[in-house]
């Protein structure tokens, strides 16, 4: 298995984080981690940064974004062309399905809290069911609104992901994604992905033998 927090932002590009990629490198491994995602916002840079810092290190490190769009925030890997801080829906799945990349819902049914200029609601089953996952365990969202998306994407037969979201040091981990294999490259992120080889967890509820001894009660 592979544990993995797939939403992260760092200081480095996101403006509304306080998490350093040495802090996010540190943290991360002392969780036992066995990778993390960098989501900024719109932008590889960050994601870039974090990348080469960890180089040398057991902990990989996957390059992804967090879109703004009118039907939501979407989390997405595996695409080359720069977009938009806040983009339409339509014109985001368009340029992923032509890079081959994956898009997926992040937190779906939270809904907003006014600092979006587009979108005020949770993500509809509609769009959701054109994604090719959902982020079922956000670590910023309420359990409640995590078991409603996790209730949607079993409705919509679609994978199951999880994030901490984190902004700073002390979220790190506590949601993440749990692979069925162990691999390092975005490309087999996106294949374990599709092929809905994961789930999304809390990180207090990965098996005990998984997690590091500092973290076992």
């Amino acid at each position: 298995m592979m544990l993995v927090d797939l939403h992260i932002h760092t200081n480095r590009s996101s403006y509304c984080s306080g998490l350093s990629p040495q802090e996010l490198i540190q943290e991360a491994m002392r969780l036992g981690l066995d990778g993390v995602a960098v989501t900024e916002h719109s932008t590889h840079r960050g994601a870039q940064i974090v990348y080469e810092m960890a180089e040398g290190h057991e902990l990989v490190v996957f390059r992804g974004i967090e879109v703004y769009t009118d039907q939501g925030d979407m989390l997405v890997f595996g695409i080359s062309s720069r977009v938009d801080a806040d983009m339409d829906f339509e014109k985001l799945l368009r340029v992923v399905r032509g890079e081959g990349g994956v898009i997926i819902a992040a937190h779906p049914t939270r809904g907003y809290w006014g600092h979006h200029r587009k979108y005020k609601g949770e993500t509809l089953l509609e769009v959701l069911a054109r994604l090719d996952g959902v982020e079922t365990h956000n670590g910023g969202c309420p359990a409640e609104k995590n078991e409603l998306a996790l209730k949607r994407a079993r409705e919509l037969g679609l994978p199951s992901l999880g994030g901490s979201d984190a902004h700073m040091h002390y979220s790190v981990g506590k949601c993440l994604t749990v692979f069925e294999r162990r691999f390092r490259t975005e490309e087999e992120l996106m294949e374990e992905i599709r092929a809905g080889r994961c789930r999304g967890a809390y990180l207090e509820e990965v098996p005990r033998q998984l997690q590091p001894e500092g973290l076992q009660g």
